[in-house]
């Protein structure tokens, strides 16, 4: 008797160092999920948990579940600076990635998986090593490149005021463990075309936590807690306000005004984003270079810090850029996610890899 074929359920992932996104369409339709985004974060049970203490005696918790039950587990985040870091933690992680995309191990799974900007191959195979048994065919692209794809509107294509993100753009991804960018101009980017730094959100969060370790010795705060108030409070320029945040020391609370230390880290993005601005407009043909300039675009989960796009717009604009626009647009986070799955409806069979 011959095996019934397996749906093929073809879904986009950008796996990020913070946090993980994923969309998915089975037959053409998108499945929806209860959660498509998951921080990037597993949790193991910590040596003589009593029974009973974590859901379902669980030996791994994911994602929020991990940081809520954490003073009982050790944590670990299988990517650092945008790649994989820990291959099995990785393996753990993308398992529960799948398990909620298709529940009952009922479909194929074609997944397009977003990568930092010109990352080496061995990087890449090794992303690829990660999803052996658990994903079926798989393709890496560019995260800025995804991103542009995600914002595209195919519908007003021929509209005669739209402007398309893939013709005419400069992509600034900031994530958690790198910043990323992409000229996007109407073809798949070459490695001429993408920039990468690493310098994003973790730099933000290991700034924030040493000057408030300088400032106040007696406080111990935790990864997740550092990344917690600056996710709360993430602002630049004259957007920032008031950040009092109610602490412990020694076991007993403090009040402490947190603003202008997480002013001070966020800003650490500005030269970074605007020098990887120019370092691409160099390489652009100068008829290009005002169109470009003015579609530069922040997605990612570092966008969201408030006044950043701003400030970086006004850095250029001081610099000589009087064309600088940039923006964020309203669904950042999805951006990656949203563009690989479009990629991966629309990828011919032949043109899928098998991990191996």
């Amino acid at each position: 008797m011959t095996q019934a074929t397996k749906t093929v359920m073809r879904v986009g992932i950008d796996l990020g160092t913070n946090t993980t996104v994923f969309q998915a369409n089975r037959n053409g339709e998108r499945v929806r999920c209860e959660q498509d985004v998951v921080p990037t974060i597993v949790g193991y049970p910590k040596a003589g948990i009593l029974p009973g203490i974590l859901p379902h005696d669980a030996d791994r918790l994911f994602g929020d579940e991990a940081v809520n039950y954490r003073l009982h587990l050790n944590l670990k985040w299988p990517l650092r600076e945008g790649t994989v870091d820990d291959t099995s933690c990785c393996r753990d992680f993308l398992w529960h990635i799948r398990s909620r995309m298709d529940p009952e191990g009922e479909c194929e799974i074609w997944a397009v998986c977003g990568a930092p900007a010109n990352a080496v191959a061995e990087k890449i195979k090794l992303m690829r090593a990660c999803v052996v048994g658990l994903f079926d065919r798989v393709l890496v692209i560019p995260e800025p490149f995804l991103a542009a794809m995600g914002l595209r509107e195919e519908a007003r294509l021929s509209d005669s005021g739209y402007i398309d993100p893939t013709r005419h753009s400069l992509i600034v991804d900031i994530g958690a463990g790198t910043t990323d960018m992409c000229l996007v101009q109407g073809y798949y980017p070459t490695p001429d075309d993408q920039v990468c730094y690493p310098v994003a959100g973790d730099a933000v969060d290991k700034m924030l936590a040493d000057r408030i370790r300088r400032r106040w010795p007696d406080l111990t705060l935790s990864r997740v807690t550092v990344t917690q108030l600056k996710e709360r409070y993430s602002c630049t320029g004259s957007a920032c306000r008031e950040a009092k945040v109610r602490l412990f020391a020694d076991g007993k609370p403090r009040v402490i005004d947190i603003a202008d230390m997480v002013r001070e880290s966020c800003e650490i993005l500005v030269p970074v984003i605007a020098d990887g601005i120019k370092t691409l407009l160099k390489r652009c043909d100068s008829d290009s270079v005002v169109s470009i300039l003015q579609n530069v675009i922040l997605c990612g989960g570092g966008s969201a810090i408030q006044g950043l796009s701003e400030m970086v717009q006004q850095t250029l604009r001081n610099e000589g850029y009087e064309d600088a626009t940039c923006r964020t647009p309203p669904d950042y986070r999805r951006l990656v996610a949203f563009g690989a799955v479009k990629i991966a409806e629309n990828v011919r069979d032949d043109q899928w890899q098998i991990p191996m």
